[in-house]
């Protein structure tokens, strides 16, 4: 647990801090403080995070439910909720987005703590995302099924995408970037660059401002540098 990176997403500064104050006194160092789904999502695109604890109710477009869901679904990335939304149909909602825990506000550190504990530990004994998992895409009239393990990389050019596959096949398709990447699991595919995103599985070797894949050399976007943190250990 200390050495975890943890994300708190909470537009009020007081019990934002006080999130902080409770783990920095577990011996918890790397914590960082955002205020809306918005910069949430920003950060953890660009940098690794662990832990994800964020209120529903921001204040703000979006709210801790939107978050939920994308932690759940895009980023593979164990959280809780911690709110003062006690009621039935909160829950309800709530609770499609599978968090680890809902803390409902006055919370006392303990169950705060054991919380953040069992998130941690479930996460690490979840088994990997299967290899056979598919990605379905529209090429042209036809729609083409893509496994997961087959795809080296996706190079982005405006509103079209290439998809480099294994064999040196490649799709073109009418599809952003960032929406195939809402369609892969962040546990498999990391963004490296505004405009590539590769498969974890098929990088050989990672220098400073690139990275190899099979026999192409792909760069590193400065802001996805963070991402990459200690990618070759275990």
């Amino acid at each position: 647990m200390n050495s975890s990176r943890f994300l708190v997403v909470e537009d009020e500064l007081l019990i934002a801090e006080t999130i902080s104050d409770f783990l920095k006194k577990e011996g918890c160092q790397n914590i960082t403080l955002v205020e809306s789904v918005e910069e949430a999502i920003e950060y953890i695109e660009a940098n690794q995070v662990d832990f994800v604890l964020t209120d529903i109710a921001l204040g703000k477009d979006k709210t801790g439910i939107d978050l939920g869901n994308l932690l759940h679904t895009r980023y593979r990335i164990p959280f809780i909720y911690i709110t003062s939304h006690a009621d039935k149909t909160m829950i309800d909602k709530a609770k499609h987005t599978r968090p680890n825990a809902y803390i409902v506000k006055p919370f006392k550190k303990e169950d705060l703590l054991v919380a953040i504990e069992l998130g941690l530990y479930n996460s690490k004994n979840t088994p990997a995302v299967s290899d056979s998992e598919e990605l379905i895409v529209k090429e042209g009239r036809a729609m083409v099924r893509l496994y997961h393990a087959t795809i080296l990389w996706i190079e982005s050019d405006g509103n079209y995408s290439t998809i480099h596959l294994k064999d040196d096949k490649r799709r073109v398709i009418r599809q952003s970037l960032s929406e195939l990447q809402e369609q892969l699991p962040a546990t498999g595919f990391i963004r490296i660059h505004k405009s590539y995103l590769v498969n974890k599985a098929h990088v050989m070797e990672l220098n400073t401002n690139s990275l190899i894949v099979q026999n192409s050399e792909l760069p590193i976007g400065r802001a996805y540098q963070g991402n990459l943190s200690g990618f070759f250990k275990k």
